[in-house]
């Protein structure tokens, strides 16, 4: 692509189909002008994620999408890596990755999958996908330079010598935004907006050089949101 006319990006799913459905309409994606880049958390505490799942599963690798890894999807890889599905999501050692991604809306995921009656398809399908989901992006756009992840990153350190552990579960940037000083722009979901009592609607702080993308999916009074971050324009669900 020569030049980017929109530089999307999307916020958490979290399961939430007919929310994301709407929001990607609105915004009428052209992959021959537009690169849109989604965050991860495409599963859990949602009721409806398998289609979001098929979806992802039909566009991933698409021309200007870039999928990138969520937490929970590393909590669905880890549960379900190893395990046998023969006596589903029953575990009650706390420490284990089962009963970690069940009780952060797994069990509505592995419900949901279940029902299909495709549920070993379904695993083996998303597993091999969350293989080839990267943990980062960087995109040149405009003459500034973006990071996307998932959750959190170190400003001062190249993308590609940071912990996975930090990429996916971390919060400090979304906590404490003035760590970030460098002239980067990095785009985060994971922390709900809702939780930082900052509204609900995407949020640029440290004079637009952090953007906060997860506007509480899940929740009653939550959306999911699309921006153009060239723009500042948001898409949100109704």
């Amino acid at each position: 692509m020569d030049k980017i006319e929109r530089l999307l990006v999307f916020g958490d799913i979290h399961g939430k189909w007919e929310r994301f459905l709407n929001v990607y309409q609105k915004v009428g994606f052209n992959p021959e002008h537009d690169l849109m880049v989604f965050l991860g958390d495409y599963l859990d505490r949602g009721e409806n994620p398998v289609p979001v799942m098929e979806w992802v599963l039909e566009h991933f690798g698409s021309k200007n999408m870039i999928f990138l890894r969520g937490n929970h999807e590393q909590m669905f890889y880890e549960a379900l890596r190893d395990e046998s599905l023969k006596d589903g999501l029953v575990d009650f050692r706390i420490e284990s990755p089962k009963y970690l991604w069940g009780d952060n809306g797994g069990k509505e995921t592995y419900r949901a999958m279940e029902e299909t009656g495709r549920l070993k398809e379904l695993t083996t399908t998303w597993m091999r996908l969350i293989e080839k989901m990267p943990l980062y992006a960087e995109v040149e756009a405009e003459g500034h330079k973006y990071w996307f992840v998932h959750a959190d990153c170190n400003p001062e350190q190249p993308l590609e010598n940071q912990r996975a552990k930090t990429l996916l579960w971390s919060r400090n940037l979304a906590k404490y935004p003035s760590l970030h000083q460098g002239e980067q722009i990095i785009v985060l979901g994971h922390t709900p907006v809702q939780a930082l009592r900052l509204g609900s609607k995407p949020c640029w702080l440290s004079q637009g050089r952090l953007v906060l993308m997860d506007t509480g999916s899940f929740l009653e009074n939550g959306h999911i949101s699309c921006a153009n971050l060239l723009t500042k324009e948001v898409w949100q669900s109704n």
